[in-house]
């Protein structure tokens, strides 16, 4: 249970850091400028901190 609850967490992470970009930039109206470039960074560190922290998870290195 341990190592697919890490999997889920990982793979959560990288589909936030691939379509999270694309998602956020969907919800805002007009030209979003510096926000958008900024909130595809945000969403690609979160995502890619949790695809390393499900693969430790997994790995039994944390929890």
């Amino acid at each position: 249970m341990h190592a697919l609850v890490g999997l889920l967490v990982a793979a959560f992470g990288a589909a936030l850091a691939v379509f999270g970009p694309a998602f956020a930039k969907g919800l805002r109206s007009g030209d979003g400028g510096p926000s958008d470039r900024g909130n595809a960074v945000a969403f690609r560190v979160i995502g890619g901190a949790l695809v390393v922290m499900g693969l430790l998870y997994t790995l039994g290195v944390l929890g």
